[in-house]
């Protein structure tokens, strides 16, 4: 078996924002699904302040990390419950409305019948289907609104137009000025 990875050592700061740019399959995505501990080094070893991360209890430590893969899931509820996920108990309305705005999808939901109480997808009757950057848009909204700690960002505008990409990533800086943002890209 062929490994992925060899020989990497780097260490992230509090507060430090970096990223993994680089080619198709040279281990981008797999360090981060290390790091969200979805399987384990096969040597070496994570720390997390010093502490292996095998060590910590996953539970703990997914409530300092937020993921957006490339991959996310579209769920088939309301924009706001889109936007809330993980936060059932709480819906925040300003905050629902900051998050939406800082990753431009404040203008097509506002545009949308029912706004944000308007179901997405066709599962439901009365559903809209929104377009795969729109989505992004609302998977992006989610990051922002549960604002965690850290946050990790797997080619999060890979169908987002330049100029809406440009102004989402000022937002992640202004947001993640004293978090850890870990973005992984193909294009600086």
């Amino acid at each position: 078996r062929e490994k992925v990875i060899k020989n990497l050592n780097f260490k992230v700061k509090s507060g430090e924002n970096v990223a993994l740019v680089g080619k198709n399959g040279a281990g981008k995505t797999t360090i981060v699904k290390l790091l969200c501990r979805f399987y384990d080094v096969t040597s070496g070893e994570i720390l997390i302040n010093g502490i292996n991360i095998k060590n910590l209890d996953l539970h703990d430590w997914y409530k300092y990390l937020g993921t957006l893969f490339q991959d996310f899931i579209k769920y088939d509820f309301t924009v706001k419950e889109n936007i809330t996920l993980g936060n059932l108990d709480s819906f925040d309305n300003k905050k629902i409305l900051a998050a939406a705005k800082k990753s431009g999808a404040a203008d097509f939901i506002e545009d949308l019948p029912k706004k944000y109480d308007q179901v997405l997808g066709r599962q439901f009757a009365g559903g809209v289907e929104l377009s795969i950057g729109q989505w992004q848009k609302i998977a992006i909204a989610r990051a922002f609104y549960e604002s965690p700690p850290i946050l990790i960002l797997d080619e999060p505008t890979s169908a987002i137009d330049a100029e809406s990409e440009y102004e989402i990533f000022q937002n992640l800086t202004k947001e993640y000025k004293h978090k850890s943002l870990l973005l992984i890209s193909h294009r600086f």
